[in-house]
């Protein structure tokens, strides 16, 4: 009987363990933010409005993001794994790249655990049972740079992208080059190897090569900071030639708005990041707490900078390090 009662002491003892651990989890309000390199100007802003959000708000948040963009497509689904076993209160989450992703959104949603779509997944989000949306129309930003691109004069464009398969760079290609063709020009898209980002020696040999490959072209725009700088000195050597290069790029970064106000930049289309993690943590924690949640997407992009506003633009990232891509 002792015996028996010792077991059965036990069997309770585990079933409320298991009670506990499992209250323990559906207690747990922190917010995971799935995001890209924070060495990236554009991440590194990001990372600036859910720092800010964080802090004001005074949540329990988890930022959780690759050392760099080798093997990302790998390390990011990994890391939406290890997010979904937590069982978070909320999940912000970019659907960069669907196949690996939105399978995980659905087990995620299953799970009950709230997802908040953020940058990329536009598109798909609500069919996929995510609570809202943040960021930019892609299509309009290319557009926007298109448009730019037109009025200085640009009839031969490439749109670089520098992230295979990733359908919102490939939207903003497609917008840039709808906008150029509209005007009677010419343009396509192009793609540079993903594991090449960050070696700027490599980044500046691709995009020397395109501009020497074809004389034609006098408009280049890439489609993030990085990329823009390292495009910045291939177009500086062609022009050294006497050639006329018009450059521009989608988001931002300080060497980027420094280009733009001095004039070696046409423009910059900006989508805000800043916005993207900060309003990422803030509605994440409304639904938390209030169930509350946007109707529809909320855009945060294109913002258009040039030789007009660079200076302004520039003057926030002095006095918010940070907050506009400018680290």
């Amino acid at each position: 009987m002792g015996m028996r009662q010792s077991v059965a002491a036990l069997l309770l003892a585990s079933v409320l363990a298991a009670g506990a651990s499992e209250a323990a989890s559906a207690a747990d309000n922190t917010i995971i933010f799935l995001a890209g390199p924070s060495s990236d100007p554009f991440w590194g802003a990001v990372e600036q409005g859910f720092n800010t959000a964080t802090k004001e708000l005074g949540l329990k948040t988890q930022w959780a993001a690759p050392q760099d963009f080798n093997d990302i497509v790998p390390i990011y689904t990994k890391m939406f794994e290890a997010a979904i076993a937590r069982h978070p209160g909320a999940i912000v989450v970019g659907d960069f790249f669907p196949e690996p992703t939105e399978p995980l959104i659905k087990q995620a949603v299953a799970a009950g655990i709230p997802i908040l779509v953020y940058n990329s997944g536009r598109s798909g989000w609500k069919e996929l049972g995510a609570i809202g949306f943040i960021g930019e129309e892609p299509y309009l930003m290319g557009q926007a740079g298109g448009a730019k691109a037109v009025a200085a004069g640009v009839k031969d464009a490439l749109c670089i992208n520098q992230i295979a398969a990733n359908p919102v760079l490939e939207m903003r290609c497609k917008g840039y080059v709808d906008a150029i063709v509209k005007a009677g020009g010419k343009a396509k898209a192009v793609t540079l190897a993903s594991e090449d980002i960050g070696n700027s020696q490599k980044v500046q040999g691709a995009v020397s090569a395109m501009l020497m490959a074809d004389p034609k072209i006098d408009g280049v725009i890439t489609l993030g900071a990085a990329v823009a700088v390292d495009a910045l000195e291939s177009v500086k050597a062609a022009r050294a030639t006497g050639r006329k290069v018009d450059l521009g790029t989608i988001d931002l970064g300080k060497t980027v708005l420094e280009a733009v106000r001095d004039g070696q930049m046409s423009f910059a289309i900006d989508q805000q990041p800043f916005l993207q993690g900060y309003l990422g943590v803030l509605l994440a924690h409304q639904f938390i707490e209030y169930q509350l949640a946007p109707a529809t997407e909320i855009n945060t992009g294109p913002f258009v900078v040039d030789a007009k506003n660079a200076a302004a633009v520039l003057a926030v990232g002095d006095k918010y390090p940070g907050s506009r891509g400018a680290n």
